[in-house]
């Protein structure tokens, strides 16, 4: 199992302490040791950094959404005032990203004939006769 970040300075902070509270194992190894607690005091503060910096992205991003909502209201109140100026009905309000009001289109009645017996007329008419009881 790999260790966080965390837990490796945690694990590496009490290697240097037990190197410093044992002077006798320092012997020989006191540049490198020297090197290690630089290289701790570097990750702490990067980590450090990089929590300022996270923070400083979310405050970021909390401000653009802020201001996408004002944004937002802002543009609506805006074309709502071209409506009213405008009116409603005229084609200028498309200029202000909106459709204008129309009587709805409505499609043509269309009449379905029947086919069957056509009615007769006089010139070809045929007398039908009723059956006798």
């Amino acid at each position: 199992m790999s260790k966080s970040r965390g837990d490796l300075v945690i694990d590496w902070e009490k290697l240097a302490a037990a190197f410093r509270a044992n002077p006798p194992a320092v012997i020989g190894v006191e540049p490198m040791l020297q090197d290690f607690e630089t290289l701790l005091a570097e990750l702490r503060s990067l980590g450090i950094q990089q929590d300022a910096q996270t923070a400083a992205v979310q405050q970021t991003s909390q401000d653009l959404d802020a201001r996408v909502k004002r944004g937002t209201l802002l543009a609506s109140r805006l074309r709502s005032a071209a409506k009213a100026f405008y009116g409603d009905r005229t084609e200028k309000v498309i200029e202000f990203g909106m459709r204008p009001f129309r009587k709805p289109v409505r499609s043509p009645k269309v009449v379905f004939v029947q086919p069957g017996p056509q009615p007769a007329t006089k010139e070809g008419a045929t007398q039908t006769t009723k059956p006798t009881p």
